[in-house]
Parts: structure tokens; sequence; C-alpha cells
């Protein structure tokens, strides 16, 4: 191993290494004037440091310690940080002692861990940019490791090169490049890394399949790495054209996104889409399983009427009648959670705007709007909750009182959002309007009516029943 030390030079470019990385951050124009570096010490993020910087870049250096290799662990640590000294860098060392031990997949655990510190730091420090050392091996083992394990599209197109996070920019500036030459770039430039001893255990998959199986495949076809790599990178293109079409399937609303099949031609193409209206509406959550695509799938192609379906982190997914697949966050209502309403103003519910206005007389054709309603003033003070199981109401001319979620049934009120509905309640407690609904009698304006009040309920950002 070279010293591990390396003061800031023109190194040249070394087999055109250089020249490769900036191909890459052209073609996928990433920003890399000043990137928050995932550094651990091993020779691929070494290897990006030392490029970025002889790019003309002003990296911030992160490195995560999870102490998971005792003294080794701190060895790395005090490499990273002699490192970004001798290059004159800015460096951040974080170290972080949470059970990682415990359960599967201890790697991607810690991954996972790394990821989220640098997306902190980032935040902190108004950086834009995380890069990290991925090169084509790494395109080339998870590709397999994803085809092994069966995968769709987006598993088979690999790592990728740019991927967005809000405001913040994922890139792979040495995609392009193979680990070899990463070697050969370190070696031109006398640059020693550090070695990750873990990464020679055969217990994990990635290991068996870098040490085993890809040398085994390119002893069958020379350059096979190199060519799933390649391959990987038509699939993401292809993935692009899909994602485009079925992006145009999703639609946003102000609680929940929804899919609508009818503007499909193909199943696949709604199976993608699925897939991007679960991702914005749940971004912080693991992609959306195969098999419950498949689920929901199969639930489309029944039109059984509203089925609702549990999803991890507190989502639900709603299929209805065959015709559209709605995404949402499960809310429980808080008791007595409620929104004063007061003549002269507007006010805002769970994506609803409601305007309050007193009126001095009845327009009998404007209170036929769905959106409209006409109260008594003098029954209030009138409040906006959601609906509970026990409210009923007493609908105009019917001499008695039936249950709001009946009401609701009869208005062909989807099941999943029946319990989302919208009410507004009187002084008294009892309802006195259901959203774009039934008015309740006691609070209907009549002939002993004082003051009016004229309420107008329209979407904050899409908000429907």
């Amino acid at each position: 191993m070279k010293p591990e030390g390396g003061a800031r030079t023109d190194s040249g470019d070394p087999g055109g290494f250089l020249r490769r990385v900036e191909e890459t951050a052209r073609r996928w124009r990433m920003d890399l004037r000043r990137p928050l570096a995932l550094v651990s010490g091993g020779p691929d993020s070494v290897a990006l440091l030392r490029a970025l910087c002889d790019l003309g870049a002003e990296p911030v250096v992160l490195h995560v310690d999870h102490g998971l290799r005792g003294a080794e662990s701190e060895g790395d640590a005090a490499f990273v940080g002699a490192l970004a000294r001798a290059l004159g860098l800015d460096c951040e060392v974080r170290t972080v002692r949470s059970d990682l031990s415990r359960g599967a997949n201890l790697q991607e655990r810690a991954r996972e861990e790394r990821y989220a510190i640098a997306r902190e730091v980032a935040r902190e420090r108004g950086l834009r940019t995380l890069a990290t050392g991925h090169t084509s091996d790494d395109v080339a083992e998870t590709t397999l490791m994803n085809l092994a394990r069966g995968s769709g599209l987006r598993g088979l197109a690999g790592i990728p090169p740019l991927r967005r996070e809000g405001e913040l920019a994922v890139v792979r500036p040495l995609i392009g490049t193979t680990r070899a030459e990463v070697l050969a770039y370190l070696a031109a430039l006398g640059q020693g890394f550090r070695t990750d001893s873990t990464n020679a255990l055969p217990k994990y998959a990635r290991n068996r399949l870098r040490h085993e199986v890809l040398p085994a495949l390119e002893s069958l076809y020379p350059g096979a790495s190199r060519n799933v790599a390649r391959t990987s990178g038509l699939l993401r293109r292809d993935l692009e054209v899909v994602e485009g079409l079925a992006e145009r399937a999703v639609e946003g609303r102000a609680d929940e996104v929804v899919v609508l099949p009818e503007r499909l031609a193909h199943p696949g193409l709604l199976g993608h889409a699925l897939r991007l209206a679960h991702a914005r509406a749940a971004p912080e959550s693991d992609p959306l399983p195969s098999g419950r695509v498949e689920e929901i799938l199969a639930k489309l192609e029944s039109r059984e009427g509203t089925v609702t379906l549990d999803l991890p982190d507190g989502l639900l997914c709603a299929v209805r009648f065959g015709r559209e697949v709605a995404f949402y966050r499960r809310r429980a209502a808080k008791a007595g959670e409620s929104v004063a309403l007061e003549a002269g103003g507007e006010f805002h519910f769970e994506g609803w705007k409601i305007a309050v206005e007193e009126r001095e007389t009845f327009d009998r054709r404007d209170a036929a709007r769905p959106e409209v309603a006409y109260l008594d003033a003098g029954a209030g003070p009138y409040r906006v909750r959601r609906v509970e199981e026990a409210d009923t109401i007493q609908p105009l001319g019917l001499g008695g009182t039936k249950k709001v979620f009946k009401a609701l049934m009869d208005r062909k009120v989807p099941a999943d959002k029946r319990s989302r509905t919208p009410v507004v309640v009187g002084g008294d407690g009892r309802v006195a309007w259901i959203f774009l609904g039934e008015t309740g009698e006691p609070f209907a304006v009549g002939e002993r009516t004082g003051r009016v009040l004229r309420l107008e309920v329209r979407e904050a950002s899409g908000g429907r029943l």
C-alpha cells in the first residue's frame, strides 16, 4: 500500500481516467463545483476525492464511522481526516454507534444510515450535491444481484448515475470507470487507500458475486462485467421512456396520489405508474414491491368495487371499481379536532378552503350548488371536522334522521373516503352540513332566520370527495 498522504498536485490524466469522469459528469449534468463527497477510505471513494480535486472541484469530505470493525474503523476515520487535510479540504467525521449488529442485511442497514447522515450534513451545510464512488463494477454487481433475486426493469437498470432526492442530487461520477481503472489511477498518483477486511468475507452475497461469480463470467465471456454494466445503462434509458409515459397517468391531489389506468395502453405501463404514484405519496418509504404491484393489478382487473389495502409506513391503497387506484396516508383524526368557522373569513381544513360570509337574503339558485350551503347563523357557532361513526343528520323534508355514513353511501362516495369526509357541526354538536351534500333541517334557513351564513368550499390543492 502506498503512503496514506498525498498533496494536491497536477497529476495529468493517467489512462484517460479524468476524461471519462468529466464525460460522465457532462452527460448527466452533474454539478461538481462543491459536492459533499462520501469517503470511506477505500479505493473507489479515495479515487473519487482525488478526481474531484484534479478537476477543480472544492468538495466537502464526509466520513461515517459505524465502529463495526474496532481499531480498523478508527484507522479509516484517521486516514480520511489526514487525506482531507493534505488536500486542503474541509472534512467532517460522524461517529455513530447504533445497533446494527442484529437482524439481517447489516451492510444495507449501514448504507441507509450513511445516506441519512449525508442528507443531514448536506442540509446543514447548504450543499445540493452528494457524490459517491460507485463504479461500473458496482453497477454490474447490483444488476446481477437483482436479476438473481427477481426484478423488473428498474432493478435491472442498476445504479443510477444521478438520482434526485428533493433538492439534493446524488451523483456517481466514477460510474463510467472500472475498479481496475480506479486502482491504476491511484497507483499513478502514488495515492494510498484503506482496505475493508469484511469485503473478503464470503457470508455477504455481494462479496461472493464479486470474487466468485463475476470472475467465472469473465472467464467465459471476457469483458462480461463491463458488458453487464453497459446493458444496465441501455435498460435505464428504456426505463426513462416507460416512466415518462406512465407519469401521464398519475394525478396529484391534496390528500392523495391517484393513478387512472384507463389512460394506459398496456398493463406494464400501469405497473410503472403504480410505483411512481406510491413513491410520490411516500417518498421516504421503500419502493412498492413487485408482489404488491401484482396484487393491486389483480384488484383492478376484478372490478369488485372499492377495495382498500394496507401498506407499510401508514399508507393505504384504495382500488376503486377497476377505474382508479389511490395512495394516501392513514390519518386518524384526533378526538375533537376541528376548525371554527366565522363570518368574513377563509378557513383551511385538510385540503379544503371554506369561505364564510354573512348574507341578508337566501339565494335559492346559489344554494343549489353542491359546494355551497346556507345556514342559520343563530344555530351556530359552527365548526368543521371529520365525520364520526355516530354522526346523524336530519335532511330537509325527511322528517327523521339518518346516519351520515348512510348518506355518503347513497351519494356513492367511495368507502375509503367516507371516514375522511368533512362535516360542519352546529353549536349543539349535531351535523349541519355534509360537504357537497345534505343540509340538516334544524340549521337550514327558514322564515324565522335572522342572520344567514353562506359557506362555499373549494379544493385548496386538488382535494375532492
